[in-house]
């Protein structure tokens, strides 16, 4: 698809695109900021997004974890870490396989996965009847599409 903007509308566009920055920041600065999702201790959204990866699929590796947040290794691996020494999980090697660990819930780590789960829920149904008082289904179906193309344009950067 090709468009033409006079310089106008071309600067209109460039200003949208500056406040989809604005909003990716302020997005990862609440991803930042501890939270206590019902268990009484605090733990970053990063890290509890990275528990409910594990919570769904028990005993993925930590590379899979890095893939499916698209992290390097290394920052997959401190947020493990960080899970691990606060008893959200355990590491386990299988049985003839010492190259792979792979990674699991404890107890008290599922139960936080299910709170932050329901957490999100609400936060998110919350969210989404902010967005349809204020939007018609239509534009909201055409912001899906232009976020799914720009997930797509980031990842090919990337």
């Amino acid at each position: 698809m090709e468009f033409e903007f006079n310089s106008s509308e071309w600067e209109e566009y460039i200003r949208i695109i500056e406040q989809l920055y604005t909003f990716v920041m302020c997005s990862m600065d609440s991803y930042m900021i501890p939270h206590d999702y019902g268990d009484g201790r605090v733990v970053s959204m990063i890290e509890m997004h990275t528990l409910g990866m594990i919570a769904e699929k028990p005993g993925i590796c930590i590379t899979d974890v890095a893939k499916m947040w698209n992290r390097t290794l290394g920052a997959a691996s401190k947020n493990v870490n960080k899970l691990q020494k606060k008893g959200y999980i355990v590491k386990k090697k299988l049985p003839g396989n010492n190259k792979n660990i792979h990674l699991y819930p404890t107890e008290e780590g599922q139960c936080l996965a299910e709170l932050h789960k329901r957490y999100d829920k609400e936060e998110n149904e919350k969210t989404l009847q902010k967005l349809m008082a204020r939007h018609s289904k239509e534009e909201l179906s055409d912001f899906k599409a232009v976020l799914e193309s720009l997930i797509e344009l980031q990842k090919q950067d990337s």
